[in-house]
């Protein structure tokens, strides 16, 4: 054989191996999570979930009946209902990431966190998340799923834009019930 048809040879097994690294998937790629991305207003339905995000508020002080507290408060008001299954079904995971930093939603006022989602019947309420004082955020990124760790199931994930949102003096949650929308 030729010596320029061997290096050609060589030449294209090495562009070849290179292809095949490129479109390799990463090691964790088997086990993440499925991210189903809607917009404010929009149903997203995943496999044991389905959420719709009605509004998103700011406030300078947040309310739950009894209790109030002052900060810088970021209130989504929303619709959740369970799929399949009402095995299991709490909405345990609801992150909100701000500038690269990732805040769970507050525990401290009766809120929609953790409550316990119906088949076909949705639970309308509120989630309250506080960030602190110096954030003044522009581009957000809501994630809500049913496991805390959200390995090989699916997510909701709504984008947010905050700079968008008037800030208002005082935000009451909404309670967690049925929904009549």
């Amino acid at each position: 054989m030729r010596r320029w048809a061997t290096w050609a040879i060589g030449g294209a097994l090495i562009v070849a191996a290179w292809g095949v690294a490129l479109i390799t998937p990463p090691e964790d790629a088997f086990e993440r999570p499925f991210p189903v991305t809607v917009g404010v207003g929009e149903r997203g339905e995943g496999r044991n979930i389905a959420i719709t995000v009605h509004e998103v508020r700011r406030a300078e002080a947040a309310s739950a009946g009894e209790w109030t507290a002052e900060g810088n408060w970021v209130i989504i008001d929303l619709d959740a209902e369970a799929v399949i299954s009402e095995f299991g079904t709490l909405l345990s995971l609801a992150t909100l990431e701000v500038d690269g930093r990732t805040y769970a939603a507050s525990e401290r006022p009766d809120s929609l966190r953790r409550g316990s989602l119906s088949v076909g019947i949705p639970r309308s309420g509120s989630l309250a998340f506080e960030l602190p004082d110096d954030v003044d955020p522009a581009d957000a990124v809501l994630t809500l799923g049913l496991d805390s760790d959200p390995r090989l199931d699916s997510l909701i994930v709504v984008p947010i834009d905050l700079s968008e949102i008037d800030v208002e003096s005082d935000a009451e949650l909404q309670p967690s019930e049925w929904s009549t929308r």
